[in-house]
């Protein structure tokens, strides 16, 4: 493991040691079960995060190798699949936090998709294989915290901050390192954040520029405003008293070990061997 990594981990170890002790503090102090930043962000925070996973399975398709296989078309199927699904949360996220009519879901559904059709179609021509890279890293990252988060939640069981004021007591509170057995409720599952897991996701349009090379030098705008929105998310669900600060810190957590895992393996190792090709094409 590099040094690097060790050290954001260690930092983060750190802080969930604090918010052991001070997570019922925070959510004491910060608690407006009424704030228009909170509740704004519980309705957008997780759907882009569905958005990106729609956009990156529609370039999986269009950057196969075409054939007429059993196994190309089982693949096909499995696409598809995945795109009503993926699509279908982008659309229905929104939807339901905003209290939209559900006529809209398979509006917007159509309308994701064909967007995601449209930019990806123009990029898998160009820069093919960067693309279909930044694709199986988006789709995987994706599948695997949400995998992930729901796993915990179910397994964790710990009591949500606003549960505990609805019903007069605090009994129920635990520090976010001790289990409390099997989820009973949407109530008990606040271990760790999935707002905040779906936010982090987020970091993935900083592989834009792997595949849009004229935003090459936009990088750190991309790292910024993915930053930004990892950070807003989090804090809203601690205001609603969705979350303590420890869940929402092991939710962007999750995400960015496993978005990092799979960047190193499907961006970062592939581009050194292309670089060593390079250079040794150059030398002979």
């Amino acid at each position: 493991m590099k040094k690097g990594y060790k050290f954001c981990l260690s930092i983060v170890g750190i802080i969930l040691l604090v918010f052991a002790f001070t997570d019922m503090n925070i959510s004491n102090a910060i608690y407006n079960p009424e704030s228009k930043f909170g509740l704004i962000f519980e309705a957008i925070g997780e759907f882009p995060a569905a958005i990106i996973a729609t956009f990156c399975t529609v370039s999986l398709m269009l950057t196969r190798d075409k054939d007429k296989s059993i196994k190309y078309n089982l693949g096909t199927v499995g696409y598809i699949v995945l795109l009503i699904f993926f699509s279908f949360m982008a659309a229905m996220l929104p939807v339901k936090y905003l209290h939209g009519s559900k006529a809209l879901i398979p509006v917007l559904m159509v309308i994701y998709i064909l967007a995601s059709y449209m930019i990806a179609k123009k990029y898998a021509s160009t820069h093919k294989e960067e693309l279909r890279r930044a694709a199986i890293v988006g789709v995987l990252t994706f599948v695997f915290v949400i995998i992930a988060f729901n796993s915990i939640k179910f397994l964790w069981g710990r009591e949500r901050y606003r549960h505990m004021i609805e019903v007069g007591s605090f009994a129920g509170y635990s520090m976010w390192f001790i289990p409390q057995g099997f989820a009973s409720g949407n109530e008990f599952m606040s271990f760790p954040s999935g707002h905040s897991a779906n936010s982090a996701i987020m970091v993935w349009i900083t592989l834009i520029p792997t595949f849009v090379t004229s935003l090459k030098d936009k990088k750190n705008l991309f790292i910024g405003f993915a930053g930004l929105w990892t950070i807003l998310v989090p804090i809203s669900r601690i205001v609603v008293g969705a979350h303590f600060a420890s869940d929402v810190t092991m939710g962007v957590t999750i995400t960015l070990v496993i978005f990092t895992l799979l960047k190193n393996k499907y961006i970062n190792k592939v581009g050194d061997k292309d670089e060593q090709k390079h250079m040794l094409t150059t030398l002979v």
